[in-house]
């Protein structure tokens, strides 16, 4: 079986990127699929001695081959993707037949449980999406909870992560690739931001709930700088449509211009709040979350048709 190697060119700086439960048993491949290696763009902040004040583009280098998926039917199917041979726990829920459906790749917030979001992922494929979950493969909750010493670091893998789940989802006969959306809720839309700024070509749009762009500018890195903590810098790069989504007892609080600065910097975004919804957006303000979601998603669909 043959993997198609995937490559963006180093771009310059001046350009804009025109282009972020239970575990059932995974049936075992005939063989071993083989691996690619896989040449991405990244964001550093160190900057050019001609232009100092921008950031440079590096070229990130990672392997994938094709996920095993539980030979199963019905409407859930079990996936487990790989980055650099390491496992990615996933599962896609979709609409009942073949589709292929447009798809939402949900990026859950810092150490959430694989399966926190499936509430949702059920929603939205009543709607007619089918939906990936997976698990960062450094998010797997702590014993004991407490934020990571290199938060920088910490964000760029699971961007690594979540770039491997998306280069594999050609592979899932249920997704449509020219519809793929990616959602982000807290942390997870810091990522989600980051993926989906850099590969906008590949996107759709961005569905980011009570996004923790705030913990940008306060990443710390083990070594080099990997990542920009400029994140508003980055998403002013962002030409595909995004909505950010919060509630009046989530990080909106009492101070209803929280997200400004991120609503000012993406060129095309839309703006809800759901009252009275709090951070996790769990119970009735869940399903509020799909509700306006697919309302913003389909006026996306009618303005590109």
């Amino acid at each position: 079986m043959n993997i198609k190697r995937h490559i963006i060119p180093a771009v310059s700086v001046m350009l804009v990127l025109l282009t972020s439960c239970g575990r059932a048993q995974v049936t075992e491949p005939s063989e071993t699929p083989p691996e690619t290696t896989v040449q991405r763009i990244m964001m550093s902040t160190e900057p050019r001695e001609t232009e100092p004040q921008l950031p440079i583009f590096l070229s990130i280098d990672y392997s994938i081959k094709e996920p095993e998926i539980e030979d199963e039917e019905g409407q859930i199917q079990y996936i487990t993707f790989y980055r650099d041979g390491n496992p990615i726990e996933g599962k896609i829920t979709h609409p009942e037949g073949k589709g292929p459906f447009k798809t939402i790749v949900i990026s859950g917030g810092l150490y959430s449980h694989f399966g926190r979001y499936s509430n949702k992922a059920q929603s939205y494929s009543e709607k007619g999406y089918a939906v990936i979950e997976f698990q960062f493969q450094n998010g797997t909750p702590p014993d004991s909870y407490a934020d990571p010493e290199y938060l920088g670091d910490f964000i760029f893998e699971q961007v690594l992560d979540l770039y491997a789940v998306i280069d594999s989802l050609e592979y899932i006969s249920y997704v449509d690739t020219s519809n793929i959306y990616l959602y982000g809720h807290s942390m997870g839309g810091l990522v989600t931001s980051y993926a989906g700024t850099l590969r906008q070509s590949e996107i759709k749009g961005l569905i980011l709930v009570d996004p923790s762009f705030y913990a940008a500018d306060i990443m710390h890195f083990e070594h080099k700088q990997t990542i920009t903590t400029n994140i508003y810098s980055l998403i002013s790069k962002c030409m595909i449509p995004t909505v950010i989504i919060t509630g009046t007892e989530g990080s909106f609080g009492e101070d209803p211009h929280f997200f400004d600065e991120a609503r000012a910097a993406l060129p095309d975004c839309e703006y809800v709040v759901i009252d009275g919804a709090g951070h996790r957006m769990e119970g009735e303000a869940s399903e509020k979350v799909v509700e306006r979601s697919v309302e913003v998603m389909k006026k996306w669909d009618a303005r590109d048709n």
